[in-house]
């Protein structure tokens, strides 16, 4: 919220972080998780921890997913002072510097990878995309009040897909046809239907 992310492009920060903070645990306990490499699209591999370091996974899981999430919001440095807090806390329980260094570096390299999986997800390109057109016709979204926003990402359907092929995969039923002339259309009636329940809530209910 305070960069000002809407909720479309929120879930796509919490995506790569979540994912960068869950391949250190996939990592860590192979025996328990399966790394997401080779089941999520354009993801093929994440690096594995080298044998013979001592790694605290939790404390590496936490900071992967701490550098992961700033690498897709800003400012540059916005989770230092979370991400030292983590590491203040490992030492104050006596968690030892060698350890502390080897989880560092493993959530940094595991972080790496998910970043660079995440440049290629058409996201950058979608940036400079054309802004969507309003029509003002009958049934067309518009810009409405008090913020008179622009449509939300009108090019998200461009994003590189997690697992589904396309989303004609799943494919809802068509909206009603728009009709607020003829009192007895299936539009109307829905409409109608919504507005009394609304009318019907309580100001606390709301």
């Amino acid at each position: 919220m305070g960069n000002n992310f809407g909720p479309i492009v929120a879930s796509r920060n919490y995506l790569y972080a979540s994912v960068g903070g869950y391949e250190v645990i996939a990592g860590g306990y192979p025996k328990k998780y399966n790394s997401l490499a080779g089941q999520l699209h354009g993801l093929t591999t994440v690096p594995k921890p080298k044998s013979g370091k001592r790694i605290n996974y939790e404390l590496a899981a936490l900071l992967s997913f701490c550098r992961v999430g700033e690498s897709v919001t800003f400012p540059e440095g916005s989770m230092k002072l979370f991400v030292d807090s983590l590491i203040d806390l490992a030492k104050e329980h006596s968690m030892p510097p060698e350890e502390i260094a080897t989880s560092i570096e493993y959530a940094d390299t595991v972080a790496s990878s998910i970043m660079e999986w995440s440049k290629h997800d058409n996201y950058a390109q979608t940036r400079g995309a054309p802004e969507y057109s309003v029509n003002d016709s009958p049934g067309l979204w518009v810009p409405t009040p008090p913020a008179y926003a622009p449509a939300m990402e009108p090019h998200w359907s461009s994003i590189r897909s997690l697992v589904i092929d396309s989303v004609n995969q799943f494919m809802p039923p068509p909206p009603y046809k728009f009709d607020m002339t003829n009192q007895k259309s299936p539009y109307f009636l829905e409409v109608k239907k919504i507005q009394n329940i609304k009318d019907s809530l309580t100001l606390e209910q709301v």
